[in-house]
């Protein structure tokens, strides 16, 4: 079992459950036509990230228990999905969030089925009352 947090791109503000939608999606490899919004900030995402965190295929042999990855990033150009050990959620979390929100991402915990970037890139549920 692995904490999992995703990250993706769009031109629109979401709530949490339909950037939670938008992750399941993802994963489960749906008409993802609709979901994926390809832009140049995932790719900067993804290589800051490396960087410093490499996937796990690139992480060296001889320090593999140290790695935070449980296995590879499923990642198209409009989306990153992260699976990684337990242990390394609490550390490995926050700069996953801290990256998104500089490169104008979301990203969706789908545990507690939140978005953990910044205000300016979630939108509030209208009470039923509203919509009219």
């Amino acid at each position: 079992m692995s904490f999992d947090l995703g990250v993706f791109y769009t031109t629109r503000s979401h709530t949490d459950e339909e950037a939670v939608r938008r992750y399941v999606a993802y994963c489960e490899e749906d008409d993802l036509s609709s979901y994926i919004e390809p832009s140049p900030a995932v790719d900067a995402f993804l290589k800051e990230l490396t960087a410093e965190l490499p996937q796990i295929d690139d992480w060296p042999e001889e320090s593999i228990d140290d790695c935070p990855w449980s296995c590879a990033f499923d990642l198209s150009e409009g989306h990153v999905l992260m699976p990684m050990v337990w242990s390394a959620a609490e550390t490995v979390r926050p700069r996953i969030v801290t990256l998104a929100e500089k490169h104008g991402l979301v990203c969706v915990d789908p545990q507690s089925e939140k978005i953990l970037t910044a205000p300016w890139l979630r939108s509030e549920p209208r009470p039923w009352w509203k919509l009219w």
